[in-house]
């Protein structure tokens, strides 16, 4: 069986890539999913005031200032749009040339989207089949496609899986004749909807999908995620935009040709074992927890203390070993990781 030499996410070889702050801002949110848990959304750990939020941004940026690296800012909650002059922190974030993606449900007005997309360089939004018109989501995506990179998720809700794939198609032809069709800058994908076992260890032990989907509905979630482009010349081998590295996730073997495979394939694929294997935490990505505390990662492997004591906090010098059976967040399976 061929071996795993190393693991890297889209981007990693860029030398000049930036560092990924993923910020989970709180856990209030105006839906309340049934395959979600209460942590996530029941508003137990509320919102901060938007001046401790700038102080943060602040801090964090200077920081990487100094280091003479390039940021890129991620927010999460529960739903960041709802958070009070939550278009402060983003203009913030901005004032640094920092780039910033937000998660998002799509809730908010397309009005609130016109004026939000000049700050963003990116929205994740999910669409909750059992709470959201489909129409909203439809209007939502015209206002920032062309606009911004956009991934789109549609939670794979079990029995109704060939419905959502209607949506699917709707929302890629939506791109056939706009600006933005590369495969970077548009992720359309029905997501296959795991269990989330919250907790210090649990959530690396095990892994199963909430529904029990039939073999046509899996078939279907493992579709491609990216818009075919109608209009795109062939292949220019100078083109680096154009080789799946920098849009996939590398897996490199020893006796077997390279995998690239798509962020949301990963997981469905069985590919996120990587115990044992030297990972590169905190050197390309920090990580901000809902009670926060600052992370090297969502696995919670090295910890760097709370955003109200940053004052010295140091990147580490050194990799650490991957100490889990599974690594289920996309934004860790991306860090590099090597024998």
């Amino acid at each position: 069986m061929p071996k795993l030499l190393w693991v890297k996410g889209p981007h990693t070889t860029d030398p000049e890539r930036a560092v990924q702050i993923q910020w989970s801002m709180g856990n209030t949110c105006n839906f309340s999913c049934e395959y979600c848990p209460s942590i996530l959304h029941d508003g137990s750990k509320s919102w901060l005031p938007t001046e401790r939020y700038i102080e943060v941004v602040d801090k964090i940026s200077k920081h990487y200032q100094e280091k003479n690296r390039y940021m890129h800012w991620e927010l999460l909650g529960g739903e960041v749009t709802t958070i009070p002059d939550f278009e402060e922190v983003i203009k913030r974030i901005h004032h640094y040339n920092s780039s910033v993606t937000i998660y998002t449900n799509g809730s908010r007005t397309t009005r609130w989207w016109e004026e939000a997309r000049d700050y963003l360089t990116g929205v994740v939004l999910t669409y909750h089949p059992l709470t959201m018109d489909v129409q909203h989501l439809y209007d939502v995506v015209s206002t920032l496609k062309d606009k911004l990179i956009l991934d789109i998720n549609i939670a794979g809700i079990g029995g109704r899986v060939e419905e959502l794939n209607d949506i699917a198609n709707n929302l890629r032809n939506m791109f056939t004749d706009g600006k933005m069709q590369s495969i970077y800058d548009v992720n359309i994908t029905i997501k296959t909807m795991y269990k989330k076992y919250l907790g210090p260890e649990a959530n690396h032990q095990q892994q199963e999908a909430y529904y029990d989907y039939t073999p046509e509905e899996i078939k279907i979630m493992q579709k491609p995620g990216v818009l075919p482009n109608p209009n795109r010349q062939p292949s220019d081998p100078n083109d680096r935009m154009d080789h799946p590295r920098f849009w996939s996730t590398e897996f490199m073997y020893d006796d077997a040709p390279p995998k690239y495979v798509q962020s949301h394939q990963i997981i469905n694929e069985g590919l996120n074992k990587f115990k044992g294997m030297k990972c590169e935490l905190g050197f390309d990505s920090l990580n901000i927890d809902m009670n926060g505390e600052v992370i090297s990662s969502w696995c919670g492997a090295k910890n760097f203390g709370n955003i109200t004591q940053l004052e010295n906090w140091e990147i580490p010098k050194t990799e650490t070993r991957c100490p889990y059976e599974f690594c289920n967040n996309l934004n860790d399976i991306s860090i590099t990781k090597t024998l």
